[in-house]
């Protein structure tokens, strides 16, 4: 799927390394929730309606809500987040920090830990997840900030609080992302990042196997049956298959929890 005029314009200005399926996808997103009155193909009525879908995006990965960090009177808990974790800290934190012996700010070092114990990975590991996850951020920040052109009631100024509305769309981006294969053939088709309706919304299926796919059939996108669904069956999607980070090698409950912020016990699947 191609990308609005506007998110191109917006992306293009980002350095080579920088760019991504990710900076790519929360472009699009960020245009069609702040359209001008109409989307890119002039029609009123599809632009509100993709504006109230994605305002209805509320969850997102772990850390999307600071309420996931813990109570606000915790030492480097959430209030001491800049905005939202994502937007906490900087590139320079390791230098910045290093004269106190921690490795990033101590709010990203203290939500690191926490991270750890909810998945059972190694607390390097989920560090390591965090900090990429600041950093691709980062890296498209500032390209995006001006297609926010109604940023959210906080406390902050109309930079910040553009910035943490980047964010927030970042981490509901990549809770709901899926690739699709576009076009019939090996030799014609093409991979397409995107995020579909329905699709979206529908439940990890576990170690059983997902039972419904995306398949692309000309114009359309329809979400088809791998195998017979009992009645009363949860529809689900495979979120293992779901496009990753450049550099992000997490799996299992971690990766799970950090990107879609599904809890651990969804590896094994809700019917258990």
């Amino acid at each position: 799927c191609d990308s609005p005029p506007r998110a191109m314009a917006a992306t293009v200005e980002m350095d080579k390394e920088n760019f991504s399926w990710a900076a790519d996808l929360c472009a699009a997103t960020l245009v069609a929730l702040f359209p001008e009155n109409k989307d890119e193909n002039g029609n009123v009525d599809d632009a509100k309606a993709k504006q109230m879908w994605i305002s209805g995006w509320e969850a997102g990965g772990w850390a999307t809500d600071n309420a996931d960090l813990g109570p606000d009177d915790v030492k480097w808990g959430p209030k001491f987040v800049t905005g939202s974790l994502l937007s906490t800290g900087s590139d320079n934190d390791k230098n910045v920090f290093a004269k106190f012996r921690l490795p990033c700010h101590p709010v990203v070092f203290r939500a690191g830990t926490g991270l750890a114990m909810l998945t059972g990975s190694e607390e390097q590991e989920a560090l390591d997840a965090l900090l990429l996850r600041g950093r691709v951020y980062r890296g498209m920040r500032d390209a995006l900030l001006t297609l926010v052109e109604s940023p959210s009631d906080r406390k902050g100024s109309l930079r910040e609080r553009r910035a943490w509305d980047v964010a927030d769309v970042l981490s509901r981006v990549l809770a709901r992302a899926t690739t699709l294969q576009l076009g019939e053939g090996e030799e014609d088709a093409t991979l397409s990042f995107a995020v579909v309706p329905v699709h979206e919304r529908l439940a990890h299926c576990g170690e059983q196997g997902e039972n419904s796919k995306l398949v692309s059939d000309g114009d359309e996108v329809l979400l088809v049956a791998t195998r017979d669904i009992a009645v009363g069956e949860e529809i689900t999607r495979d979120y293992s298959m779901a496009p990753r980070l450049d550099e992000d090698d997490t799996d299992g409950p971690l990766r799970l929890l950090l990107q879609f912020g599904l809890p651990p016990v969804a590896v094994k699947g809700a019917s258990d």
